[in-house]
């Protein structure tokens, strides 16, 4: 097995899913779920293994089942949304699960803003609010150093808060997203004009608001 020795192979990886699509069958695509856990297990910054969890949830019978065109139903939504912070523990600093879990959560902000599949806003809402407050307690926790982490502020968590902040919109959230940013523009200097950029997009949407 190529992923055994290289577990980053982008082309061993492309493979592998067309294999699985060619067969389609229910306990393969579950079995993939399984797969990719494993190495995500083994290198949580692999981020082809965290591609290939996506892939495995959204093409899978799982998805082909809930008849929402391979979008996540709300519950398997907010299961992946757990994994993600889960994976978020163990490294605050690795980007692959932040991006899976605003991917997962922004795809549900997404699907109720068409109004579609007869999702609730409401939830989706609480769902967002929910992920807010548990990172803000996550980020509440590098007060005390950790030997084994860097340390200082960790940016892949504040970017994370950022996007979830301004999807949610009100004027408090934006306030909020929008003095993260000032903080990003100097945590995050290689990324600082687009964060000044970013900035200037929250001060359009708090004068609609407003």
């Amino acid at each position: 097995n190529i992923l055994d020795d290289d577990n980053k192979n982008y082309h061993a990886w492309s493979h592998r899913q067309w294999i699985i699509r060619t067969i389609n069958q229910p306990e393969l695509w579950l079995a993939e779920i399984d797969y990719s856990h494993s190495k995500i297990l083994l290198d949580p910054r692999n981020n082809s293994a965290w591609n290939q969890r996506w892939f495995a949830t959204h093409e899978g019978e799982i998805a082909a089942n809930n008849k929402l065109g391979g979008k996540l139903t709300f519950d398997k939504a907010a299961e992946e949304a757990n994994y993600a912070v889960c994976g978020a523990q163990v490294d605050p600093f690795n980007e692959s699960p932040w991006r899976y879990l605003i991917g997962v959560l922004m795809e549900q902000y997404r699907w109720v803003q068409r109004e579609e599949g007869g999702y609730d806003k409401d939830k989706v809402d609480g769902l967002l609010r929910e992920y807010v407050a548990k990172i803000k307690e996550m980020n509440k926790a590098w007060d005390s150093p950790k030997d084994d982490l860097p340390a200082g502020p960790c940016v892949s968590l504040m970017s994370a808060l950022v996007d979830l902040l301004e999807t949610i919109g009100d004027k408090s959230s934006l306030e909020e997203a929008k003095e993260i940013m000032g903080e990003l523009v100097v945590e995050d200097p290689v990324r600082r004009k687009y964060w000044q950029k970013r900035q200037g997009t929250v001060l359009i949407s708090l004068d609609k608001v407003s």
